[in-house]
């Protein structure tokens, strides 16, 4: 297996990267991960040397972040001198009699605290004697290192595809960490670096104006529209959460859902669209029919959904690091006919889309990089200490939302649903199969429930995680999420063949 994350023995953070750093406190820790569920209990011993043999195929898990003087530039990443495998993979045995549930609850425990900055920005716990004979292995990686795509590439590298695996070649010659920068030279080669890039910036502008004139003027529109569209998403007035009203605090609590991806693609046979239609339409009718359980006034009100988008090139499948930028479609906030909503949701996506809003915002996101890190960093700093003393706050006085309270104004956006495509075919950890993968997001500022939808061993798997002071009852909308999607499911089943085919022909000739 080649090394295929191999990099440069340090290297600074982009300015994407550098914001999931800065915009991170101890309510809203800023890492991702995931539960994998194997059969069986899984030798730690074992597991330990499993990552050892395997690490160097992942050089930057053995570097640590390493701030610059004054935040001249963005921080970079280092060799550990002191990295042990030990340091970072933590054994764990449930108590007998928990339920999955129980145990869940009890990863969430850990899960919700940061991970140690002095450190590589990984960590792996394995969880033996989870109900029903099994080991759970989470994963928690650091939102600066990966996105969701990336982190699933680590994933290929760190599991197997076969119970019996072939050998990893070793690495060439045995691993040295670098000796550490001082402060004084990072402060010099940060300087170095923003003088080059401003330099660089200025000529490649110039000789493009000369050279391509006409993808100026396109990434100028697209400058504008993106404009636009975030000035519509700072103002747009959307329905009244319990769980983006206020700051939230650092607890979490999780359920889990999984459906057949052969079922998603039968809906969409069925009613047209793209398979992240029918999971936004199921997440967006779940939350419509949980807000109206608890009395919300939803009518005439809109959900907004943050979907981060992919727009890695080709070539960089394998890179790590984040590559995301982001689409918001909106969609209504009181229960409705479910093919109905899929409908909407469809033509919502297809909008956007076609308008290339997307790629829009991910020029609009470039423009950060011109943006001095000394100013960034302590502006974000200052934003979330706000926040999180808030939210302290909020905990401390037991404030809990209700449908009569005083929150923070609801403008934006409701809850986050990343999609992420996995491998469709088993994984194992030392020749015991993962029967479930449940993927994990973070939390933070006014944000209190999120969705990550990961695809495995051909089955979506829905993770919901909530801050259970604005969502005491995450179990309740995983139901409201499994019913509409059940609904679906049937009303699909419902049509004869030819009504599909006169469906679809009509939605051809209708363009």
């Amino acid at each position: 297996m080649a090394d295929k994350y191999s990099a440069a023995s340090s290297y600074r953070l982009s300015t994407q990267d550098a914001t999931f750093i800065y915009g991170e406190s101890k309510t809203g820790p800023l890492h991702i991960g995931s539960i994998g569920i194997f059969e069986g209990r899984v030798d730690f011993n074992g597991l330990l040397g499993h990552l050892e043999e395997r690490i160097h195929l992942v050089p930057r898990y053995r570097q640590r972040l390493v701030e610059v003087p004054f935040n001249l530039a963005h921080g970079m990443m280092e060799d550990d001198p002191e990295f042990s495998i030990e340091n970072h993979t933590i054994r764990h045995v449930l108590d007998d009699g928990l339920t999955e549930a129980e145990g869940i609850a009890e990863i969430m425990e850990l899960f919700k605290q940061p991970l140690d900055r002095k450190r590589p920005l990984w960590e792996l716990h394995s969880y033996e004697n989870l109900e029903g004979n099994r080991t759970a292995v989470l994963w928690k990686v650091h939102h600066c290192l990966v996105d969701g795509v990336s982190g699933v590439e680590l994933l290929k590298v760190m599991y197997d595809f076969r119970a019996e695996p072939e050998d990893i070649p070793p690495p060439s010659q045995p691993w040295v960490a670098d000796l550490p920068s001082s402060g004084i030279r990072r402060f010099a080669e940060a300087f170095r670096d923003q003088i080059s890039s401003a330099v660089n910036s200025t000529i490649s502008a110039a000789v493009e104006v000369i050279e391509e004139p006409q993808a100026v003027a396109e990434r100028t529109r697209m400058l504008g529209e993106a404009t636009r569209l975030m000035t519509e998403l700072m103002t747009r007035r959307v329905v009244a959460t319990p769980w983006n009203s206020t700051p939230v605090s650092q607890d979490r609590t999780y359920a889990w859902s999984k459906q057949s991806f052969a079922d998603f693609r039968a809906i969409r046979t069925a009613f047209g669209g793209s398979v992240n239609d029918v999971v936004l339409a199921m997440l967006t009718e779940g939350a419509a029919r949980y807000l109206k359980h608890h009395g919300y006034a939803v009518a005439g009100q809109q959900l907004c959904i943050g979907c981060p988008v992919n727009v890695r090139h080709k070539e960089e499948r394998s890179a790590l690091g984040n590559r995301v930028s982001m689409m918001f479609p909106t969609a209504p906030a009181e229960p409705m006919d479910v093919v109905e909503r899929l409908k909407l949701i469809s033509e919502e996506t297809e909008r956007i889309k076609s308008a290339g809003l997307a790629q829009a915002l991910e020029t609009v996101m470039t423009l950060a990089d011109s943006i001095p890190p000394a100013l960034i960093g302590p502006t974000s700093q200052v934003a979330t200490l706000a926040i999180e003393a808030a939210g302290a706050f909020a905990k401390w006085a037991q404030w809990t939302p209700s449908p009569t309270g005083i929150g923070l104004p609801t403008i934006g956006i409701n809850f986050i649903a990343t999609n992420v495509p996995g491998v469709q075919v088993p994984q194992y950890l030392n020749g015991h199969v993962c029967m479930e993968m449940l993927p994990l997001i973070p939390l933070g500022a006014t944000m209190g429930y999120g969705v990550a939808i990961l695809s495995y061993n051909r089955s979506l798997y829905f993770g919901m995680m909530a801050e259970p002071r604005v969502m005491p009852d995450v179990a309740l909308m995983k139901e409201f999420v499994d019913e509409a999607f059940a609904e679906l499911k049937r009303r699909g089943e419902e049509l004869s063949p030819s009504t599909v085919a006169q469906m679809k022909g009509t939605k051809t000739a209708s363009g």
